[in-house]
C-alpha cells in the first residue's frame, strides 16, 4: 500500500456549501408560502411573489450546483482508490494546490515513485466525449432519463493537466530540483466512452487502470531515493500551506 497525503477536498467544499444554499433558500420558500396560505398574512402580491420566485430559481441552481460537485468529487475519490493500490514505495497526495508567477492551480492527484512523479486529473463524466487536445473545450454527448438526447461542452481536462505539470515542473525547478513531470487524465465513470485526437497526454479509461499504467510505463526518468524524499518533502509543505 503506497504512502497517502490527503489535502482538502475543495469541490466537496463547494458541493456542501452549494447543497446548504439551495437547502436554505428552498426553506425560506416554504416558510414564505406557509405565512401567506396557513396563517393567512396580508401581503402585497406582485410584491411578495418577486422574492419568492427569485428564491426558487436560486435554490434550484444551488442545488443543481452541489449535485454536480458531489459527482465530480466521487471520481476524485475512486481515482485515489485505484492510486492507493501501488507498492509501498510510492506516495500518493491529493489536492495540492500549485503556485507560479502569480497563477494557482489546484491538483487532483500527484503521485511520487521510483518510476517518476505524476500529476492525474481525474474526471467523473458519462455519455460520450469528442474533442482535440488543442481544443479548449470537449463535448459530451449524453441520453436523458426521459431518453432524449442533448449535448454540453466541457473543459479540456489535457490542457487542465498540462497546465498542473508545467506549474509544478517550475515550482520544483526554483526548488532546485529537475525532475519530468507526466501527466495523466483519468475517466473513473464505467458508462463513459472517449475520442479525443492528437493527444500527447495518456487518457486513461476504466478499463485502463492508473496503476497498471504507472507501473508499467516507460517515463522518460526514474527516482532513486533521496530525490523521492526531497519531493515528497516540498509537496508535503505544499499541501499543509
Amino acid at each position: 500500500m503506497d504512502q497517502f497525503y490527503k489535502g482538502k477536498n475543495n469541490i466537496s467544499s463547494k458541493a456542501n456549501r452549494s447543497l446548504m444554499a439551495g437547502v436554505l433558500m428552498l426553506v425560506l420558500v416554504f416558510v414564505s408560502l406557509y405565512l401567506v396560505f396557513v396563517h393567512k398574512v396580508q401581503v402585497i402580491s406582485w410584491f411578495y411573489f418577486v422574492p419568492v420566485t427569485l428564491f426558487m430559481i436560486l435554490s434550484s441552481y444551488y442545488i443543481r450546483r452541489g449535485v454536480i460537485f458531489r459527482f465530480g468529487a466521487r471520481g476524485e475519490r475512486l481515482g485515489l482508490v485505484e492510486a492507493l493500490h501501488l507498492p509501498d514505495d510510492y506516495h500518493v497526495f491529493t489536492n495540492v494546490s500549485i503556485s507560479y508567477q502569480n497563477y494557482s492551480q489546484e491538483t487532483d492527484l500527484i503521485i511520487v515513485g521510483m518510476k517518476g512523479i505524476y500529476v492525474v486529473e481525474v474526471k467523473n463524466h458519462n455519455g460520450s466525449i469528442v474533442g482535440d487536445a488543442a481544443d479548449s473545450e470537449w463535448t459530451q454527448y449524453k441520453v436523458g432519463r426521459g431518453g432524449g438526447k442533448y449535448s454540453k461542452k466541457m473543459a479540456n481536462p489535457v490542457k487542465q493537466v498540462k497546465g498542473q505539470v508545467y506549474k509544478l515542473s517550475k515550482f520544483l525547478k526554483e526548488q532546485g530540483i529537475n525532475v519530468w513531470v507526466e501527466g495523466i487524465v483519468l475517466f473513473t465513470n464505467e458508462a463513459v466512452h472517449v475520442k479525443v485526437h492528437n493527444s500527447s497526454v495518456p487518457i486513461l479509461l476504466p478499463d485502463k487502470r492508473l496503476t497498471h499504467h504507472i507501473l508499467t510505463y516507460k517515463n522518460r526518468q526514474y527516482l532513486n531515493k533521496t530525490l523521492i524524499s526531497k519531493v515528497v518533502e516540498i509537496i508535503n509543505t505544499l499541501q499543509n500551506k
